[in-house]
């Protein structure tokens, strides 16, 4: 079976392989729990945050979502978990933080 590799999708909006680097263990860390089913790949959650950051540039509609992306569906629904988890607050606490002290 062949091994699936993410790939950009292109656009201004991508992160580049060195943001992921710095955003994937806040988004996927190695210690959490996984639910029950199939287990999701570090790159899907990076295609979904290239997905909804595109949203957010574009104001498009995610019915207007481009193919390149995941379903919007998944996108969406990934959004809302994400939210519902808190991620947003803790990616700009750490980011934050990151940055003041690099500042220093």
């Amino acid at each position: 079976m062949e091994t699936k590799t993410y790939r950009p999708a292109g656009y201004d909006t991508d992160l580049s392989d060195a943001e992921w680097e710095l955003l994937k263990p806040l988004i996927y860390p190695a210690d959490a729990q996984r639910g029950r089913g199939r287990q999701r790949a570090p790159d899907s959650a990076r295609a979904c945050l290239d997905a909804i950051r595109y949203v957010l540039k574009t104001s498009c509609q995610w019915s207007l979502l481009p193919k390149e992306f995941a379903p919007r569906s998944t996108v969406h629904d990934a959004l809302s978990n994400w939210t519902q988890q808190g991620l947003w607050p803790r990616l700009n606490e750490a980011l934050r933080t990151r940055t003041r002290l690099m500042l220093k």
